[in-house]
């Protein structure tokens, strides 16, 4: 065997030993992608909605103060001048947005996250 026959066959070889193996994700293509992450959020979103509570991510604890936000704003509850205010410093440069949100609040077309799962269970 001649040294270039014998390098062409190591390279064979190590190349066969790491090529991804059949049905591994870095084989899939890009549209088997796609569906591997559709399923993968559809399982991910199962598991929350079967768990007993909410898990108390940092996430999941600013949805949880926002819905108490909006329904304080909702409702002209005690505290609703406070969220308008950080509301106004939040959307300094756009005076309109603090009360567009109020009144998508009110009219119900802003609806709470957290609090409707709880809710559900």
């Amino acid at each position: 065997m001649s040294p270039d026959e014998a390098l062409t066959q190591l390279y064979a070889l190590l190349t066969a030993k790491n090529a991804p193996k059949p049905g591994s994700f870095t084989s899939l293509n890009e549209d088997q992608k796609r569906e591997y992450f559709r399923l993968a959020r559809r399982r991910s979103r199962a598991r929350v909605r079967a768990a007993p509570s909410v898990a108390a991510t940092a996430a999941n604890i600013n949805q949880a103060l926002a819905d108490a936000a909006l329904m304080i704003l909702a409702t002209d509850a005690p505290g609703a001048d406070q969220v308008r205010k950080v509301l106004a410093t939040i959307f300094e440069q756009r005076p309109g947005v603090p009360i567009s949100i109020e009144t998508k609040a009110k009219g119900g077309k802003l609806k709470t996250k957290l609090i409707a799962r709880a809710n559900d269970v």
